[in-house]
């Protein structure tokens, strides 16, 4: 009896008969018990880059293509278009299993999955974004098909088809944690949407009503961040365009091409980065006009998915490394605006990274990784609030500056510089109000007072004397008058006293006295001592007239009576003539 060959020997021969007859070391299965969530990744074995016209019973023939991924787990990345996947199931017990196997990656377009038993297809179905949701077995965002298992083994194969990249979170679920776990991103994916829309709302209204395009690019990147999310996570798919399957994979890219081209205006109009760096700022504007003629592109179809999305992260990368340094020197300045500028965007980098890692299959796709660039998006959005704010507060500070200037200019128009006293238009406007409420049991008296003695104050002193006097007079006559009667100066040494709600003709008779009263005590002005007295004329509404014009005419004819008749005493214009000495 000849002696057993060496076990080394026995082994080679074992792989040289493998490799002549084409067979394959058995995978090892995937037990799929009671768990409501089994990961299929761990026991998957691909077989990248084959023939897009293979079938499966090819893939099938050829078990020594499949080889264990390595890498990132669940995610190929954009190594290939086509690939196909093999895993093994062993179901225990007596009963069968229905289980929903879930690609939870909305881009991916066709997906078919065949369960085969001792080489025979005994299920085949059919997901991805190239269907419309009528034509899919859930109407879900992600794509999902319910499989049932019988006890023994099984095979899954998997053919994915994808312009995107290949990523592929796959998972089998109970029918219970599948609704469960998809309500849980539908609720997610609601907040996100509702606090999105609350936001563009809030930047659209405060756009309308100040007229400030800053808000316009805040609205639009706002627009262009809920297209990408809303195609990317398969919501627009699921209740948007339910039966345009193809938009999902041109808006994705295009939603984010807006967000770049109007989130680097929004930053470059709210930092002002001309004026810190021209260079700068020509890079953004750069970066947002390649931004829209990348998005003419999309829209034109002149770029396909693959390059769009390629763009989309040059130029986004672009506006970050550009703008964060901009952002960061003026914040150290103490500018509050470029702090919460250089928030949202390092809060934005980091969401590109994480969302350009799980397309460049860096990132295994879960959750919290898939859900990174909308929560950062989300952050990035709140501190544009915070910017918008402050852009509110500024805009509102430039309006009350400009009310402040109006309103002293208008002080101006209507003050006398000297004495601070109306001139002649503010007396108009003072005159119109008193003349509308003017009645026979409520008179408004109009007095034009004239200075006795006032040349030669100037000519003795000098006119800093002479302005002095016409100031102390102003005051004086304010000294004599009650806080609703108006002095104001009309030029030279010429002054006006508006007394309004008269009782009658006594009234301002008396206080014409009063005036004159008044000025029988000198003017101390600095160390020389002035006297300067008074002519008054004056006229009553509405008797001697109802209009400012009439009655100042009236009030200066008598006036100049007084001045022939004496001077020192006053005297009513209009229908009667009443004389009062000093």
């Amino acid at each position: 009896m000849n002696p057993p060959p060496p076990s080394w020997l026995r082994l080679w021969v074992f792989a040289a008969l493998l490799a002549c007859t084409g067979t394959a070391l058995a995978a090892p299965s995937l037990r799929v018990d009671e768990r409501s969530e089994i990961e299929l990744w761990p026991a998957v074995e691909i077989w990248a880059g084959a023939d897009p016209t293979l079938d499966l019973a090819q893939a099938m023939a050829q078990p020594h293509r499949f080889e264990e991924p390595t890498g990132t787990a669940g995610n190929l990345g954009r190594k290939a278009q086509i690939v196909w996947l093999r895993v093994s199931l062993e179901v225990p017990g007596t009963s069968a299993l229905r289980r929903v196997l879930e690609f939870d990656y909305p881009p991916l377009n066709r997906i078919d999955a065949y369960v085969v038993d001792d080489g025979r297809v005994v299920g085949h179905h059919v997901m991805g974004n190239s269907l419309p949701v009528s034509q899919r077995e859930f109407a879900s965002r992600a794509h999902a098909t319910e499989l049932t298992l019988e006890p023994g083994r099984h095979e899954l194969f998997v053919r994915v088809e994808t312009g995107s990249s290949m990523v592929l979170p796959m998972t089998l679920r109970t029918p219970q944690a599948f609704g469960t776990h998809e309500s849980r991103m539908q609720i997610t994916q609601g907040i996100l949407l509702g606090l999105t829309l609350c936001m563009l709302m809030y930047s659209l209204a405060h756009g309308a009503s100040l007229r400030d395009r800053v808000f316009v690019d805040y609205a639009l990147m706002l627009a262009g961040n809920t297209m990408f999310a809303l195609a990317y996570f398969g919501i627009g798919a699921q209740y948007l365009w339910p039966e345009s399957p193809t938009l999902s994979m041109r808006i994705a890219p295009m939603g984010i091409l807006i967000a770049v081209a109007f989130g680097s205006h929004f930053s470059r109009m709210t930092l002002d980065i001309r004026s810190v760096s021209p260079a700068a700022d020509h890079i953004i504007r750069l970066t947002g006009g390649v931004a829209l003629l990348g998005l003419a592109g999309a829209l034109l179809s002149i770029f396909d998915y693959r390059f769009t999305q390629g763009l989309v992260t040059v130029l986004g990368l672009l506006a970050t490394i550009t703008i964060v340094p901009m952002a960061f020197v003026i914040a150290r300045r103490g500018d509050r605006m470029a702090r919460y500028t250089l928030v949202g965007w390092l809060a934005y980098l980091f969401g590109a990274l994480v969302m350009s890692g799980i397309l460049r299959g860096l990132v295994a796709p879960g959750f919290w990784t898939q859900h990174a660039y909308p929560l950062a998006l989300m952050l990035e959005m709140f501190a544009w609030m915070g910017v918008l704010g402050l852009r509110v507060q500024s805009i509102h500070r430039s309006a009350d500056r400009a009310r402040i200037e109006s309103q002293a200019m208008r002080a101006l128009a209507h003050t006398d510089a000297l004495t601070g006293l109306p001139n002649r238009r503010g007396l108009q406007t003072r005159m119109e109000m008193a003349l509308a409420q003017s009645t026979p049991k409520h008179l408004t008296a109009v007095y034009l007072l004239d200075l006795d003695g006032f040349k030669p104050v100037n000519d003795r002193w000098g006119h800093d004397v002479g302005d002095a006097v016409l100031v102390a007079v102003g005051q004086r006559l304010q000294g004599q008058l009650r806080t609703s009667d108006v002095v104001a100066r009309l030029g030279g040494d010429e002054f006006v006293v508006l007394a309004s709600g008269l009782a009658g003709e006594a009234a301002a008779q008396q206080l014409a006295h009063k005036l004159l009263s008044a000025f029988r005590t000198p003017f101390d002005v600095g160390e020389q001592r002035c006297q300067v007295g008074l002519t008054v004329g004056y006229a009553l509404a509405p008797q001697d007239g109802t209009t400012s014009e009439e009655l100042l005419k009236r009030a200066d004819t008598a006036m100049y009576a007084g001045k022939q008749a004496g001077r020192g005493q006053a005297k009513r214009g209009g229908r009667s003539m009443a004389s009062v000495s000093a």
